[in-house]
Parts: structure tokens; C-alpha cells; sequence
């Protein structure tokens, strides 16, 4: 009877502490990327009352008589299955879907986390406001690269203090040069392109009709053009930084560009307009002295119809100098800043760990993991690589505690507890009688 006893015992001490995981579990059934726990349950070991015997002769054998001495506990293992995803629409919100952990830093250890409720702070570091540590990642170089060979570090946002600038490659002309106009007549046309200091330049383009021009035998009419700089100096300094010839065929399509010698016309390709293209050098920036600005310019959409004369820049890729107003995190955990100027740009990628064993994992509170030697060392990289999962920006995992499966395990947990409990005052009954025996 006294063994009743202590076995009831190891019953309520088992269950207790399964009602605390669950009433655990239901507690953090809002918790953003919680992982939920169960506990396993084992008995222990038995009494042998007599043991097991063989077959010997007409003799079959007998069982071992075992008397079970309770249970406990054999583990308390968290479930790592996939939370649901919610949508949140904040730029700094991270999810991850499958394998993986956010990596946090507080300048002396890393811990891992699924909870991606990140903010900038105000040095424009992203970290996990809960907490102040930094979320680790690869920063881009200047050029958008991203270098996964370099350790890991703190991702810096700088909203409104990061610049960027583009200088002009290539302008674009499309539109008419009316073909019915008497030779020597001009048409002028701004074009403003921007240097790598983002300052913009204003080149002026020149029209000039010629007489015809006759090339391998066909007359072309022709078209001289010509591009001139003004600087900022007081008085002005007007510079020619560059001039050609282009030529149209009796369909008013341009077939060729190059320059004049006398009446010998010789292209810059061999009738190839989509190559006819001039360097305009604007002479050394100021800023840099020994960095002249080119840029080429491009005639072959330019017609040759009679028609009113309209050619125009249709376009050029350079841009003035523009802030960092805002960001977004694409697939992969990639950052992209947005400029004030239109320009988007690669800052940075968000890393991601995995573990050969997660649930080696120690729980450290605030929503974070730390690895054990049980967990294996983290391998840290990017999203979709090495069993990583895919990163999406703009939203939270929630938790993944089933409210369904926990109230079943509470009131399963609840009976367990209550029988454990009536077996321990049935074998109190049973030793008070005993004890009555007596009177």
C-alpha cells in the first residue's frame, strides 16, 4: 500500500508539470513565432515480484510479475512545426517559411529567433526592439554585390542619410527631322544629362540640314549635328563636345552616322544606326579633376519625313542626387532602398541559421534560442541555400500552439491528475483499515 502511495505520487508530479507546459503552451497562444512544447511520459523501473522461467520438459515456462513502481518524465520537447503566417504590411517585419532562424547579436554571443517583429533604431541599425540586440546579415557594396564569404555583421538602414547618385551612360533621340526644309536650316533642342556628382548638365543639340549626300552610290539626305556646353563661369565658356552627320534613306530611316571629310562621307559602322554612337565629353569635374563625364548618345529613332521637326530626348539613365526614404525586404531577406530620386538599390541581405538538431536548442526567453552541444553549431547563410528557408518581408509568423489539441491535453492531463490523486487516498483507505484491524 505504501508503494500505491509513491507511485500516485510520481502520477500528480508528472501531470503537474504537464499542465504547466500546456497552461504554458495556451499562454503563448498569440506569441509571435512561439514554438509549443509536450512532454513524453516513461514509467520506471519495476519490482520483480518472481521472474520469468523457461520451458523445461512438460514444464511451458512462466512470465516474469512485475510491479511498476510510477512514471516520470522522459522529455519536454518543443514542436518546431511551421506557424501561420500573417501579413502585416510593416517594411521591417520578417517571416521565415521552413527551416530556420533569424540571427541576433548583442555584441559579445549570437541567439536565434523565429520572431521577425524587427525595427530600425536610431542609428538606422535593425534590431529586435524587445531586446535592443541586432539582427545579423551581409551588407552590399557599393555596386548591390553581396559577399557571403565575410562574417556576419549588424545591418545598418540609414533612412534619409545614405545618397546615391547615377551619372548619364546613354541618351536616347527619337522623333522627326522634317525632310522638306531648305538646306541650312537648324533645329536646337535641350537635352539635360547629370554628372557623378548628380549635377545635372544642360548640353545643347544642333540640327543643321545639308545638301545631299550621295554614299555607295545612293543619295541620302543629311542631317549635321552638333553639341555644345555651357559652363558655369562668369562669362560663360560655350565648348563643342561633340559633332557627326546622319544620314536617311528615301524612306526617312536613318542608316548610318558619322562624320564628313569635304564631300566623303565615312561611318561610324558599316550602316549599323543602332551602334552609331558619340562620346560627349564635357571636360574634368571639378571634383574630379582627371575624371572626364562621357556619355553616348543614340540617333538610330530618329525619322527623316516631311514633317514637322520634333526630335526630342526620349530618355537617359542618369539621375540627380537623391536621400534613402524608404525600404522594403524582397524574397530571399533582401534589402532594397528606395531613393528620393527614383533609384532603387541592394543594401543588404538578412542571414539565416540552421541547425543539424533544433530541438537541441535551449529556450532563452524573449522569443530567442541558444545553441547547446546538443543543437550542433549553426550554419549560417542565406535564405533557400544549405535547407535554409525562403524569407518574406512584410510578415509574422504566429505561434504554432493548436488551441483544439491543447484544451484535449488539458483535460486528458486533468483526469490523469485526479485518478493519480484517488489512487493515493484508496490506499490511505486501505491503511487506515489496516491500522483498524487492531481496535
Amino acid at each position: 500500500m505504501g508503494t500505491a502511495i509513491y507511485t500516485g505520487v510520481t502520477g500528480l508530479q508528472a501531470h503537474q508539470r504537464r499542465i504547466d507546459v500546456v497552461a504554458n503552451n495556451i499562454a503563448n497562444v498569440n506569441t509571435t513565432g512561439y514554438r509549443g512544447s509536450r512532454v513524453v511520459f516513461q514509467d520506471l523501473f519495476s519490482q520483480t515480484i518472481e521472474g520469468a522461467r523457461g520451458p523445461d520438459g512438460s514444464f511451458g515456462g512462466t512470465n516474469p510479475s512485475e510491479v511498476g513502481l510510477g512514471v516520470r518524465i522522459a522529455s519536454i520537447d518543443v514542436n518546431h512545426v511551421q506557424g501561420s503566417l500573417v501579413t502585416t504590411g510593416v517594411s521591417s517585419d520578417l517571416a521565415i517559411q521552413g527551416s530556420g532562424f533569424f540571427v541576433l547579436s548583442d555584441g559579445t554571443g549570437n541567439t536565434y529567433t523565429r520572431d521577425g517583429s524587427f525595427a530600425l533604431n536610431a542609428n538606422g541599425v535593425l534590431v529586435d526592439p524587445a531586446t535592443g540586440m541586432s539582427v545579423q546579415g551581409y551588407m552590399a557594396d557599393g555596386a548591390g554585390n553581396i559577399d557571403t564569404n565575410t562574417a556576419v555583421g549588424n545591418i545598418t538602414i540609414p533612412v534619409g542619410g545614405a545618397a546615391i547618385v547615377r551619372s548619364t551612360e546613354n541618351a536616347n533621340l527619337q522623333g522627326n527631322l522634317n525632310s522638306s526644309v531648305a538646306a541650312g536650316t537648324s533645329v536646337e533642342r535641350m537635352m539635360t544629362v547629370y554628372d557623378s556628382q548628380g549635377t545635372p548638365r544642360e548640353v545643347t543639340m544642333t540640327f543643321t540640314m545639308r545638301d545631299p549626300v550621295t554614299v555607295g552610290g545612293a543619295e541620302r539626305n543629311a542631317w549635321d549635328w552638333s553639341a555644345t556646353y555651357t559652363d558655369g563661369s562668369v562669362p560663360p565658356v560655350v565648348s563643342n563636345v561633340g559633332s557627326g552627320t546622319v544620314l536617311f534613306d528615301t524612306e526617312g530611316a536613318m542608316v548610318a552616322e558619322g562624320t564628313m571629310s569635304g564631300a566623303a562621307f565615312t561611318a561610324r559602322a558599316a550602316d549599323a544606326p543602332e551602334i552609331a554612337i558619340t562620346n560627349a565629353q564635357l571636360g574634368p569635374q571639378a571634383a574630379y579633376p582627371n575624371d572626364p563625364f562621357e556619355f553616348n548618345v543614340q540617333f538610330n529613332n530618329v525619322t527623316n519625313l516631311v514633317a514637322n521637326s520634333d526630335v526630342t530626348v526620349s530618355s537617359q539613365d542618369g539621375y540627380p542626387r537623391g536621400t534613402l526614404s524608404s525600404f522594403n525586404i524582397g524574397k530571399g531577406g533582401v534589402i532594397n532602398g528606395v531613393f528620393t530620386n527614383g533609384l532603387t538599390a541592394v543594401l543588404g541581405q538578412v542571414a539565416v541559421a540552421n541547425f543539424s538538431n533544433v530541438g537541441g536548442l535551449s529556450r532563452e526567453g524573449n522569443n530567442m534560442f541558444r545553441e547547446t552541444a546538443g543543437s550542433g553549431v549553426p550554419q549560417i547563410g542565406l535564405a533557400s541555400e544549405g535547407g535554409r528557408g525562403q524569407v518574406s518581408g512584410g510578415v509574422l509568423e504566429g505561434s504554432n500552439v493548436d488551441l483544439g489539441t491543447e484544451f484535449s491535453n488539458l483535460i486528458v492531463t486533468q483526469r490523469g491528475f485526479q485518478a493519480n490523486a484517488r489512487t493515493i487516498t484508496t490506499a490511505d483507505t486501505l491503511m487506515q483499515e489496516t491500522v483498524n484491524l487492531v481496535r
